[in-house]
């Protein structure tokens, strides 16, 4: 993200996103007490997730071994959910030379006609310590990529037995991009390389224009972490959120019942340079999921695994897995994907 990935404003008509478009979020049907408590506790295991975590809290900056290794892992654990997953592999320059790129697509039902794209970078960004230590990028865009595994992970049984209109017209599409960090300084040109190759791919396939909405994950995974709405074309998605949070706290299912994460009386007004600007250029509708502000520990060697807050970690997983199933339409209850945590 731009200088000290700051806050950017963008003008309205940058980001004129087509009106019919414009977010669904409305229909998406309030689950009940039951139904709600079920997906929070019968698909949450903090254990698990911290298992899914631990492979991608390693140094990963573009076209290195570590960056490879994780790339693997994650379309290892994709594909053995039965995602279908490819690899868009490309060349471009950097500062440093040409480097290869690789983003990685992964979509649970591709015979359907709409997505909701749920997006993550899996890049670490070039820095290194006078000690010689790499930078691990936890929060930045380790502990994203692990929310977004979690979510297919714990959901999969109910993307599959999916019923009804909504389930039958739109199917969730997990995307790690490659190369959002700048290898020097913040440019156009030095910054968000898989996400400007992928929205210029897709736009020359013609499949933008089956992008329901487009959320991006970013810099989560502490305990100062909160988010706002940047675009008003998807206002009542991030509503949804919140209204989710809200529920969870009222029936007492988070970690702290007393913070708010998701901030609906504050708007930026604009937005934050990320992996999304492309798709917001092509008039894609974004819900952009990045704390601000940023945590104290954005670009500093202590963003590693000793600073993650699990518990601020796992209300999030909460919130964003009741919201996914919400916008889906997902039914906990009478699908046959019910089963107690040790039955998994």
């Amino acid at each position: 993200m731009k200088g000290v990935k700051g806050i950017v404003l963008l003008l309205c008509a940058a980001c004129a996103i087509a009106k019919s478009k414009s977010d669904r979020a409305r229909s998406a049907r309030w689950i009940s007490g039951k139904a709600l408590r079920t997906i929070v506790e019968d698909y949450s295991d903090l254990a698990d997730f911290k298992t899914l975590l631990k492979p991608i809290l390693i140094p990963r900056m573009p076209d290195t071994p570590g960056n490879t290794q994780v790339r693997n892992y994650l379309i290892s654990k994709l594909r053995a959910l039965n995602w279908h997953v490819e690899e868009d592999v490309f060349q471009d320059d950097t500062p440093y030379g040409r480097k290869t790129f690789v983003n990685i697509i992964a979509t649970q039902d591709p015979r359907k006609p709409k997505k909701m794209v749920l997006a993550a970078h899996y890049d670490s960004k070039n820095l290194t310590d006078r000690n010689g230590r790499e930078f691990i990028g936890a929060t930045d865009s380790a502990v994203p990529c692990a929310i977004l595994l979690d979510m297919a992970t714990q959901l999969n049984c109910l993307f599959e037995k999916a019923q009804g209109e909504k389930a039958r017209d739109i199917t969730p599409q997990i995307v790690f991009f490659d190369g959002e960090e700048a290898y020097q300084t913040w440019t156009e040109t030095d910054s968000i390389y898989g996400a400007r190759h992928l929205a210029a791919k897709w736009q020359q396939e013609d499949v933008l224009k089956d992008i329901e909405i487009f959320v991006l994950l970013d810099l989560i995974g502490t305990n100062d972490v909160q988010f706002h709405n940047f675009f008003s074309q998807t206002s009542n998605a991030f509503e949804l959120l919140a209204k989710k949070e809200q529920h969870l706290r009222k029936e007492r299912l988070l970690s702290n019942n007393n913070r708010i994460l998701f901030n609906i009386h504050q708007s930026y007004g604009g937005g934050i340079e990320d992996d999304h600007i492309p798709f917001l250029h092509r008039s894609v509708p974004i819900l952009h999921l990045i704390s601000a502000p940023f945590p104290s520990v954005w670009h500093r060697m202590s963003d590693d695994a000793a600073h993650i807050d699990y518990h601020t970690t796992q209300d999030f997983n909460k919130i964003f897995r009741v919201f996914v199933a919400s916008y889906l339409h997902l039914d906990a209850l009478h699908n046959q994907c019910r089963r107690k945590k040790e039955e998994l």
